[in-house]
């Protein structure tokens, strides 16, 4: 949601706010480390900070409860190291909040002297503090013998690489992923032949060292960015771990696939360990196995098309998100998900997709898709198809549904055209394309005839904006009655206010992101 469509929201909750109704005491206040900034000292404060965090927030915003007693211990560590945490309530700083385009609550700013970046650490206090003293070092720091042993203990995971001298090849690789990974991971150099061999490593080479199993991998071929990117992001996670929302973004950055193993008691996970453990030795690198805890994420099951029978695992791919569930009518072996996870790594399996009945009848206003029906219709050339993915609980789908209905009849006479909708909660969507990976509810996208291109719809939600879109983006041309829609357009219009603007339509957004970096999640979704 952004801050421009939630003024009047925030201009009540700001009257609240001066009443004591929402904001923290004064007495709070002056306990805390965390400065709080107002729209006068703002740009003051912010240009004197060598370094500072600084979060926007809304006092009633849920993940900004979760975070502030992180943010809090974050920074009565930081403040001692010369880092500065703050603080601006977008309740009653609406103009600096929309001057810094805050697209939501919590957002967090990394500032140097005024200058800001995006935050992309984690909401927990040793993802702050780990994140901020990473912005204090710089980018690849040279290491000798008196500063090694402390800084290969100095985070969960560092990487230190052995060179030459600065002018090496090597060298150079090193600090250009260093670089570009340096919010990620701490890099470090050794440039002594001895303290290399002290360590075990003859000749140019890269060890990552962390607080986890076997405490360090080697790196064992050619210095690259490319090849070092990967092994780095593999060996940042555990082999065979529990995931929770605390860890799910560490495994997320990877980017490897989600090997699921659910379990429901102490029972089955100590027989998922004994079993999946050297599987997931075997394929680190090409899959992150986990274990996940069903009696907190039963949902995460059924979102990989798992019944809750447990133990259980299925994998998904992070990118296409297609999901492999283990056949569960078969015995979950060691032999029979060793055998699983070759054919997925030999790219032998076929995804799973979760569809609701064909209908019967599908001769309404509006196509009601499918799941298995979805790729002969969409990508059917001879068509163009307007299709909105929606959620039976989404409110701005409800007020887009008589709209949309009516556009369906207005359109009904054109052959060549399908006004199409599907209910993206009890339907997965078999396709990898990019564009078709929902956001928000509710999307609508064009899949135009001839050549399948596919384009989202951002406007507001009248009929005459969808109809000029259609025009504008389908391959077929299209005929309607002006007069219909005139009419049409005069009944929504007393029905619902909302497509009247010339700005897009809002959504309900999907962003798991907030979940994802969260322990104490109020549901059961990673």
């Amino acid at each position: 949601m952004k801050v421009s469509a939630m003024r009047i929201m925030l201009s009540t909750v700001a009257v609240l706010a001066v009443t004591g109704l929402v904001n923290a005491s004064a007495d709070d206040e002056a306990k805390s480390d965390v400065t709080v900034l107002t729209t006068e000292t703002f740009k003051e404060w912010t240009a004197a900070q060598d370094l500072a965090l600084i979060e926007f927030y809304a006092p009633w915003c849920g993940h900004c409860k979760s975070l502030a007693p992180e943010y809090e211990k974050a920074a009565t560590i930081l403040k001692d190291e010369n880092i500065s945490l703050a603080k601006v309530d977008c309740t009653t700083a609406q103009a600096l909040c929309e001057e810094m385009e805050i697209p939501g609550f919590p957002t967090l700013k990394v500032s140097k002297k005024g200058d800001f970046a995006t935050y992309n650490g984690t909401r927990k206090e040793s993802g702050i503090i780990s994140y901020m003293r990473k912005q204090l070092l710089p980018a690849l720091s040279v290491l000798d013998q008196d500063s090694f042993a402390k800084f290969t203990k100095s985070e969960r995971v560092v990487v230190v690489g052995f060179v030459e001298d600065v002018e090496s090849p090597e060298y150079a690789e090193l600090e250009t992923l260093a670089k570009e990974l340096r919010d990620d991971v701490l890099f470090g150099v050794v440039k002594s032949a001895e303290l290399a061999k002290e360590h075990g490593v003859a000749g140019p080479g890269v060890v990552v060292y962390k607080e986890f199993d076997d405490g360090k991998d080697v790196f064992s071929g050619k210095i690259s960015a490319d090849e070092l990117r990967s092994f780095i992001k593999a060996s940042s996670v555990p082999i065979f771990d529990e995931i929770s929302g605390e860890n799910y973004s560490l495994y997320a950055q990877t980017g490897l696939p989600f090997g699921f193993a659910f379990f429901d008691s102490e029972e089955t996970r100590k027989k998922l360990e004994e079993q999946i453990y050297p599987i997931a030795k075997e394929y680190k690198g090409v899959i992150s196995f986990v274990l996940i805890d069903a009696t907190k994420y039963s949902s995460q099951a059924d979102h990989l098309n798992l019944k809750h029978e447990w133990p259980a695992f299925a994998i998904q791919n992070q990118t296409s998100l297609a999901k492999f569930p283990f056949p569960q009518d078969k015995d979950l072996s060691k032999a029979n998900v060793q055998s699983f996870v070759k054919d997925f790594a030999e790219g032998n399996l076929q995804p799973s997709y979760k569809s609701e009945a064909v209908p019967e009848s599908n001769d309404g206003n509006v196509f009601v898709m499918v799941t298995d029906q979805f790729n002969e219709v969409v990508f059917d050339k001879t068509k163009d198809v307007l299709l909105e993915f929606y959620a039976p609980w989404c409110g701005h789908c409800k007020n887009l549904a008589p709209i949309y209905e009516s556009l369906g009849g207005i359109l009904k006479q054109n052959k060549n055209l399908v006004i199409a909708k599907m209910d993206a909660t009890a339907n997965d969507i078999p396709s990898a394309e990019p564009a078709l990976q929902i956001g928000g509810f509710p999307t609508i996208v064009m899949i135009r005839g001839e050549d399948n291109a596919i384009v989202e719809y951002n406007g507001n939600r009248s009929l005459e904006s969808l109809i000029e879109f259609i025009e504008e983006n389908a391959a077929n041309s299209i005929t309607y009655d002006k007069e219909e829609l005139k009419v049409a357009e005069e009944e929504d219009e007393d029905d619902d206010d909302e497509g009247k603007d010339d700005k897009p339509a809002p959504k309900v957004v999907i962003d798991q992101a907030d979940v994802e970096v969260e322990d104490n999640v109020a549901h059961d979704e990673l």
